[in-house]
């Protein structure tokens, strides 16, 4: 037997030629994907550029109006992109107005020693005592006690820092703050 005339115009390929509707079917899904693409790099920046803002408090001490004044610290509060998520109370207090996770920080410098501890707590209404941080009340001069960590909180919480001395023993103004950021 005889292959090649087996293979003759059966198996052997032909000149293709394509309809107008096959080019302008692989014409438009070229397209949609171009749009597609275009689109998912759109939302990537979009999303990349919402990202960047995050919320932001942060307040510095109040110079106390008395020497001996104790109890909730007055602050100087600075918001950056916190509308809808924090907001300040008076100067004592911020409130949270969108649940999810914060990382909140907070430092005291004491100028002159104590005879008790040197304590920095944080509170949430109805005074849940959240974080507390005790430091040196002797030694060098002066001192810090500081903290930093994340909390999970809820929309109406409300918070505040609170110290067991008097004000008069810390720095007001950068060296004594507290703040958070939505993470």
């Amino acid at each position: 037997m005889d292959a090649p005339n087996l293979l003759e115009k059966g198996n052997i390929p032909q000149n293709r030629k394509f309809p107008c509707s096959q080019v302008a079917f692989y014409a438009s899904i070229f397209v949609l994907i171009m749009i597609s693409a275009l689109v998912s790099v759109v939302l990537c920046l979009f999303h990349h550029k919402q990202a960047q803002e995050l919320c932001w408090a942060h307040g510095t001490l109040k110079e106390p109006p008395t020497t001996n004044f104790t109890g909730t610290m007055g602050w100087e509060w600075h918001l950056e992109h916190c509308d809808g998520f924090v907001q300040k109370d008076h100067d004592e207090y911020l409130i949270i107005k969108q649940s999810g996770n914060y990382f909140i920080y907070a430092q005291v410098y004491r100028k002159q020693g104590l005879e008790g501890s040197f304590t920095l707590m944080l509170y949430k209404e109805p005074n849940i005592l959240l974080n507390k941080a005790v430091g040196p009340n002797m030694g060098d001069e002066n001192g810090t006690v500081n903290f930093g960590r994340p909390f999970s909180l809820q929309k109406g919480d409300k918070l505040y820092c609170k110290g067991n001395f008097y004000l008069d023993y810390v720095l007001a103004g950068n060296q004594t703050y507290w703040g958070l950021y939505k993470i």
